[in-house]
């Protein structure tokens, strides 16, 4: 059969053929050669062309619209070979309704190309030229191409859609319970196999895209996600990678504004923020996937419960990756900087103004304690920053602080610290942070402290009992709360060794106050070493090295070598009031001295002295003290017939007296007065009964007399006596003082050394 130009009408649908057909009786084949054009079919009157045993298959569809499609039918048709058909259809204003899909379709346009033999493979495809759809609010368009039609059908589209997201809520089933709304208007292109799809097969699909979302608003269950404008790209595969494990996808995120909440509990947002993400296949469950998130925003905000943060221009990089020795495991390297960052978490507050970290954290989830699991090494730079504690009446202020550390080490550059009254400022070294936590090595430090104003009592109330499971300690120190002055007894922290080379220039503790500090203070597992003190009080130059230790709250060991150079005695009496007990006399001059002592004893919580166990020996010595009227001195005057009736000065005056127990020893001293000079000694105890004797020893009577005072304050029995040391007696030094300054020194280099661990 030769067609040529030939029009066919089927029910009013025009039909316009071209070419041949030919009948092969010896093969038993057809052979086709045939072009045909038809234009402007309506839908509706084609499908009632197809036969009935295709209505079925129809079953739910009603359409309308017009099909105009041209092409040609070429090849052999037999049993076994259909003919090759390239075959272009257009479709112009179909509409369609499908009851499994809720939303009619309308205004549907394609151009569509068909080239197959309905059975060559890689010669068959659908190439789709266009193909527009909306739907009452949403727009889609597709471009591209669809082979392997009769294998593993292979698509190669890019979709350009505008979405209004509130119609699909009713496709998503109510299992899911998940709602949108909002608009989304995006750009993908996609290859994938249907076997690839179907199996969900990541890795070997190709997808790529943009999408704008505004007003967005996505809910599951009581999950919830916000946005005014957001832009997402993304990539599958990631070709761009910046890393070589990171090359199965890639995602960039710019929201101007980005809220995650859930019910009342949680609530995060972003605002004007920019997130990049490359990753491996995080479906991989062997391992840590590989993540790299780059950000930078204008703000970052999240709520949970009592728990919040702030944090204004937020800016980094954080890198995620398993550990080569355990996949397992996470390794996360971040570079971060940030403004101004607010956090609460119940009655505790922190607020920094300035920030700057680079960490390497390496996680072992082998251990239990949070300090163990997480091991980090970097830098960071803190600037301006304020802690409040509900367990601390002031806030800690930090202007500065920086610090490189790592899980063993802490390196301390700078760190400024205000804590109420205290400033002070730190460097040096932090050692075994990691062995200290895990239990098996002492804490070690040694720093530099420099400090305008201390207030001892604050810092005490902050480190009494730390590393001390005494429960006792912790009610002490939780009773103490809210108190500005501490209460004590300060408990020195166990299980550390820190150094501090102090350069204090002015520091209270209570109503006392020194200045221009310098020496050592050493924290020792339960032992407090002040070494070689030196500072300044309003009443005397000061020298001093002390150790104090407390195995138990209500035993409390304290040995001291203290000196004090140009001390008002009446001071001296209300710096240290045991001293008047242990020289009753003392309350009887006026004037500026030199006092020292070195002592030990142990004491109960309040500071009172066992004096079961007090043993040292101090010493004094004063020019030109003034003797104060007094109705012991007038009867020890009357006596010795002194004959000075002015001021009872005394030029000289230097004792020695050893402590030991209840009694106290006063090794013979000279005292001169005028033109007299007598050798003082005996014994007191702490019941204010003494034995003393005074010898004259040199003065301008012809006789020589000595006196013994016996008795106590209240009733004192002053009589006449023997002289007991010769005339121009001089007494020499005994040296007790520097014997226990030497004994001292002793116990400290013992109980330092004890039990020392590299």
């Amino acid at each position: 059969i030769n067609l040529k130009n030939a029009n066919i009408a089927i029910n009013d649908l025009g039909l316009e053929l071209n070419g041949t057909v030919e009948n092969d009786t010896i093969h038993q084949t057809i052979i086709t050669d045939i072009d045909y054009k038809l234009s402007s079919w309506p839908v509706k009157n084609m499908l009632a062309l197809l036969p009935p045993s295709l209505h079925s298959k129809l079953e739910g569809i009603d359409g309308d619209g017009l099909i105009t499609s041209e092409g040609s039918i070429k090849g052999l048709l037999n049993d076994s070979v259909m003919p090759l058909m390239d075959i272009h259809l257009v479709l112009q204003e179909v509409k369609m309704n499908y009851d499994g899909f809720p939303l009619p379709l309308h205004d549907i346009e394609s151009d569509i190309t068909f080239y197959s033999d309905l059975k060559t493979n890689d010669l068959s495809y659908v190439r789709i030229d266009r193909f527009d759809a909306k739907t009452p609010q949403s727009t889609v368009k597709i471009v591209g191409l669809v082979d392997h039609l009769f294998t593993d059908i292979h698509c190669d589209l890019t979709t350009d859609s505008r979405l209004w997201l509130d119609e699909f809520n009713p496709i998503i089933p109510d299992s899911m319970k998940v709602k949108l709304n909002g608009e989304a208007v995006g750009k993908i292109k996609s290859t994938f196999s249907l076997a690839q799809l179907k199996k969900m097969q990541l890795e070997k699909m190709k997808l790529s895209g943009s999408i704008s979302l505004s007003d967005f608003n996505a809910s599951y269950d009581s999950i919830s996600l916000k946005t005014d404008q957001s832009k997402i790209d993304f990539a599958l595969p990631n070709r761009k990678a910046s890393a070589q494990n990171t090359k199965f996808a890639f995602a960039s995120i710019h929201s101007n504004n980005l809220t995650a909440s859930k019910l009342e509990n949680y609530h995060a947002s972003l605002k004007n923020a920019s997130i990049t993400l490359e990753t491996s296949d995080v479906r991989d469950t062997t391992r840590i996937p590989d993540l790299i998130c780059s950000f930078n925003m204008d703000h970052l905000s999240a709520e949970m419960d009592t728990i919040s943060i702030a944090i204004m221009n937020p800016d980094g990089k954080l890198s995620l990756s398993p550990r080569i020795d355990a996949p397992d495991q996470p390794r996360i390297m971040l570079a971060y900087k940030s403004d101004k960052l607010e956090t609460t978490m119940g009655q505790s507050s922190a607020m920094i103004k300035g920030i700057n970290i680079d960490t390497d954290i390496l996680n072992d989830n082998t251990q239990e304690d949070i300090f163990l699991q997480w091991l980090a090494k970097g830098f960071i730079d803190i600037n301006q920053g304020t802690i409040a504690m509900s367990g601390i009446p002031y806030p800690i202020e930090i202007p500065s602080v920086k610090m490189n550390f790592e899980p063993e080490s802490f390196s301390i550059e700078e760190a400024s610290l205000r804590i109420d009254k205290s400033d002070f400022q730190l460097t040096g070294n932090l050692n075994n942070v990691l062995s200290y936590f895990r239990g098996d090595s002492t804490l070690r430090g040694k720093f530099s402290f420099v400090s305008d104003m201390t207030d001892v009592a604050q810092i005490m109330e902050l480190t009494s009992g730390l590393g001390n499971g005494d429960s006792t300690i912790v009610e002490e120190s939780e009773a103490s709360n809210g108190d500005s002055t501490y209460s004590g007894p300060y408990m020195v922290p166990k299980g550390i060794d820190v150094l501090l080379n102090t350069n204090i220039k002015m520091a209270t503790l209570g109503i006392d106050t020194a200045t221009n500090i310098l020496g050592n203070v050493q924290v020792r597992d339960g032992i407090l070493l002040l070494d070689e003190l030196t500072f300044k009080t309003p009443a005397a130059r000061m020298q001093l090295t002390s150790m104090y230790r407390t195995p138990r709250k209500n035993h409390l060991y304290i040995g001291l070598d203290y000196h004090m150079l140009d001390v008002e005695i009446g001071e001296l009496l209300t710096m240290i009031p045991d001293i008047d007990s242990l020289m009753p006399m003392l309350r009887s001059f006026e004037g500026e001295g030199e006092f020292h002592i070195a002592v030990e004893t142990y004491m109960d919580s309040t500071y009172n002295i066992k004096r079961s166990t007090l043993r040292g020996a101090s010493s004094i010595k004063g020019d030109d003290l003034v003797l104060m009227d007094g109705e012991t001195f007038s009867e020890i005057a009357n006596k010795l017939k002194f004959s000075k009736k002015t001021e009872n000065k005394v030029d000289f005056l230097s004792a020695e007296f050893t402590i030991f127990r209840n009694e106290i020893d006063i090794y013979p001293f000279l005292i001169v007065m005028d033109k007299y000079q007598a050798v003082v000694s005996g014994r007191h105890n702490f019941d204010m009964s003494f034995d003393y004797h005074v010898s004259i020893v040199d003065s301008p009577l012809p006789i020589k007399l000595g006196i013994d005072l016996k008795g106590n304050m209240e009733d004192m029995d002053v009589s006449l006596a023997k002289c007991r040391y010769a005339e121009y007696f001089r007494p020499a030094s005994r040296k007790e003082v520097e014997k226990n300054q030497l004994e001292l020194r002793k116990m400290i280099r013992e109980a330092l050394t004890r039990k020392v661990k590299d």
